[in-house]
């Protein structure tokens, strides 16, 4: 018996099936990102060895470890005072608590294709299909261009939750920054970008932050961004669910809200017009319901000619004397396609690492610079009635406190697949809170950062320093002691905050006001990074209408200058469109004869226009 095994066996797995899923789990080892895959294994043989001498003073390997021993090494990897010994204890655990509720193994995805690109024969090359993406191809196409999409995942299709993280997170959700603790940060890879894996919350940029662009950049977004913001809103669907949609954990934080006094929270706006509350949104919608790009702007492309292609990953651009060359690599292997035009739309992460490898611009030495993300964390409740979480909308509450301007607190529910890697709860605690799982509930919140970091690109990877700056800190422990006070208004019998290393497990309101704010720690947060953006902002790397050279622009929420301070979807696609007003003046392409119906060549004023209308 291994590690794996040992450790499947202490968390309830029946004997007979330890090895199977200690095979699960290693197969899914070798499915991880490079270099994980490999580390994996030494990470573990570590552990096995020395983690009972450093952490008990036991001479003994952990797989030989009786049962309370072993999960006294389980409270004292979790809950140690140094941030790296979790990390590791973290990441070796990862795949086994997929084999225990990850569900059947993955089907193989389909084998990328899709037609060979001819060459030299675009206007515009446009590098991504998200929110900054999808929209400027979109409208560029129905006004008669010749556009390729160029996308280096593949179909959004819906599978489970661990196998959606597998397939349609970029790298596979294991971009981290290590900087003062673990934070991963999230962001799509598949057609559709983020827009397909996110929660669906469609919020316009608040006024004061575009003005506060326009002072840092002498733009005029106050002004201009509105109308884009309105169009973008309207083609993707955005309305405000009813209020039977919303999960059961939501409606129980509301009525504690309500006993506090607190009674100004909000349904959040959604692009899920048709939405059934299957309640894995975040996971790819398996109703369809959800507008993500791959369903509100793509099908338009296509239809008015523009090549899609999925499973094909830009790895070179130059800019010549009449256009842009841009070299890609496909399952076939390597293309150039060349264009008169391109945008870059590749994500706040990937983005920057375009530029700076292809020395883009003036300013090509600051792109990754400024990185801002929104740090979310959130707190589990338990409760003696059965909640099931798990139906409705995950994330159709908000609640902005009015004495934390900069946090904002928002619904959120995850299947106990994705949950359980993150509880703070360690060993016989953590199989404690998951048999329970139908009876908790669960909020979180996000801060509008005053921290920034870097992202930088080793062997084709985005790799990210990002520390919580201490208000920031202090802000989001403030907010999440509130939202334990809201669950214990509603009833809980318990709480489950955040905290590694610290206190966690509270059990009533006394105990929970008295765990002091410096608790909470960087290094001690469970902690996910949401949204990252400001990698290639306007004013740094491109100028206010998104120009990076003559013949390249970005569009993605790497040029937004400042957090707009709320989920950002349907701001960069409004930065989108706007960028497609600009290319189309510009390049006054003509329309073509095949499609010279001026149906499929919808103006600014058919850009509401719901796909398929």
């Amino acid at each position: 018996m291994d590690l794996a095994q040992r450790w499947l066996l202490a968390h309830g797995a029946d004997r007979q099936q330890v090895p199977m899923l200690a095979g699960i789990a290693r197969a899914r080892v070798r499915r991880y990102p490079r270099p994980v895959n490999w580390a994996w294994p030494l990470l573990v043989t570590a552990l096995d060895w020395l983690a009972p001498l450093c952490a008990l003073g036991v001479l003994r390997r952990a797989r030989a470890l009786a049962d309370g021993p072993f999960d006294q090494l389980e409270q004292v990897l979790q809950h140690h005072r140094w941030h790296w010994p979790r990390m590791v204890w973290q990441l070796a655990r990862l795949p086994l608590w997929e084999a225990l509720y990850g569900g059947p193994s993955p089907v193989p995805p389909d084998a990328p294709e899709g037609p060979e690109p001819p060459q030299d024969a675009f206007d515009v090359i446009v590098i991504g299909s998200g929110a900054g993406g999808a929209p400027v191809a979109a409208v560029l196409a129905e006004r008669g261009l010749r556009v390729v999409v160029l996308e280096a995942g593949g179909e959004v299709t819906p599978v489970p939750p661990p196998q959606a993280i597998e397939r349609y997170f970029l790298q596979q959700g294991m971009v981290l920054s290590l900087d003062g603790g673990a934070m991963p940060v999230f962001a799509g890879q598949g057609l559709g970008g983020t827009t397909a894996i996110n929660s669906g919350t469609c919020l316009p940029p608040p006024a004061e932050w575009l003005a506060a662009w326009d002072a840092a950049t002498g733009g005029h977004f106050v002004a201009e961004l509105p109308p884009y913001v309105a169009a973008a809103s309207e083609r993707i669907g955005v309305t405000v669910p009813p209020r039977n949609l919303l999960g059961a954990s939501a409606a129980l934080f509301d009525q504690g809200l309500h006993a506090l006094g607190r009674t100004d929270a909000y349904v959040l706006p959604r692009n899920a017009p048709r939405c059934v509350g299957a309640g894995v949104c975040c996971f790819g919608c398996p109703s369809g319901a959800k507008q993500s790009t791959d369903r509100s702007f793509l099908p338009s492309a296509r239809s008015h000619g523009a090549v899609i292609l999925s499973h094909t990953r830009a790895t070179a651009i130059a800019e010549t004397t009449h256009g842009v060359t841009v070299t890609v690599a496909t399952a076939d292997g390597p293309h150039e396609l060349r264009a008169r035009h391109l945008v870059i739309s590749a994500g706040a992460l990937l983005t920057p690492g375009l530029i700076r490898r292809n020395r883009l611009g003036p300013h090509w030495r600051v792109a990754g610079n400024h990185l801002k993300i929104h740090p979310a964390a959130k707190v589990f409740a338990l409760f003696t009635q059965t909640v099931g979480g798990e139906v409705g909308v995950p994330q159709a509450l908000g609640y902005q406190p009015p004495e934390l301007p900069r946090i904002v607190l928002e619904g959120i529910f995850t299947p106990r697949s994705t949950v359980a890697p993150l509880l703070a709860a360690a060993g016989r605690r953590a199989d404690w809170w998951l048999e329970r799982f139908d009876h908790l509930a669960t909020f979180g919140l996000m801060v509008r950062d005053r921290g920034f970091g870097t992202v930088r690109e080793i062997a084709g990877r985005p790799i990210l320093r990002y520390r919580l700056h201490p208000d920031d800190m202090r802000d989001m422990a403030t907010g999440l002691r509130l939202i334990g006070e809201a669950f214990f208004a509603a009833g809980a019998t318990a709480i489950l905050l955040p905290l590694s290393g610290g206190p966690h497990e509270v059990t009533s309101l006394e105990a929970l006001r008295q765990i002091p704010l410096d608790a909470f720690t960087p290094a001690r947060l469970v902690a996910s990074g949401f949204h990252p953006q400001g990698t290639a902002g306007i004013g740094r790397v491109v100028d206010v209408d998104l120009r990076l050279t003559a013949r390249i622009s970005v569009c993605d929420a790497s040029v937004m200058p400042d957090s707009p301070g709320v989920n950002p979807q349907v701001t960069v696609m409004a930065l989108s469109l706007r960028l497609a007003d600009r290319l189309t003046a510009e390049l006054q392409a003509p329309i073509r004869s095949e499609t010279a119906d001026p149906a499929r060549h919808p103006d600014r004023d058919r850009w509401s226009a719901r796909t398929g209308s």
